[in-house]
């Protein structure tokens, strides 16, 4: 009895613990990913990935400006959550180069921030918070975008690859702790396909 206790514990466990378990693969071939989000969850159209780019404006760092390739938004969700994905094609780096282009792209976001004066309506960009998780290749950027009295948090990801990098940029919510939590999963939890994976 003690021993079936025990295993409805862990099924239970496995089920409820977290939304990424209970998720739907996505695999974007061109692209050589696959990305697990909740079944909810559905992929962009290009006609959103236009409409992004235009609502959006630039990624606040010189020479990063997005081209957005595949996105994926949460419409059923009382708060609409995107996540938006792009390839930086390149080389693959050394450690010692993807160290430095983290201090660049973090010092430059930091220095185009407090440079930038915004003209009224424009948005309003806070750089919070960077982190590089060097077992999953991936620089994890956090930033906070007002607009129109609207706060949302910006997440930026980084993740080199054999072929240069893959960038996922989010949009959440600050009160929407759920969707803040599949994106950083799914991100970090990303599979790469043999050609791309570092």
């Amino acid at each position: 009895m003690r021993t079936l206790s025990i295993a409805v514990a862990l099924v239970a466990t496995f089920l409820f613990s977290s939304p990424a378990w209970a998720s739907l693969p996505y695999y974007n071939a061109d692209m050589g990913y696959t990305i697990w989000l909740p079944k909810s969850w559905n992929e962009a159209s290009q006609d959103s990935l236009d409409a992004f780019q235009q609502a959006l404006g630039p990624w606040p760092v010189p020479g990063m400006t997005p081209h957005w390739q595949a996105g994926y938004v949460n419409p059923h969700g009382e708060r609409t959550c995107r996540l938006l994905v792009e390839v930086k094609p390149g080389r693959r780096m050394l450690d010692s180069d993807i160290s430095n282009f983290n201090r660049f792209m973090v010092r430059s976001l930091i220095r185009s921030l407090r440079e930038r004066v915004p003209l009224p309506g424009d948005p309003v960009t806070v750089f919070k918070d960077a982190a590089y998780f060097h077992d999953k290749k991936t620089l994890r950027i956090e930033t906070e975008v007002v607009r129109g009295g609207e706060t949302v948090l910006g997440l930026a990801y980084i993740v080199y690859t054999r072929k240069g990098m893959l960038a996922f940029t989010a949009f959440v919510d600050p009160a929407d702790r759920k969707s803040l939590q599949i994106v950083d999963k799914a991100v970090l939890s990303l599979y790469l396909d043999d050609r791309l994976r570092y």
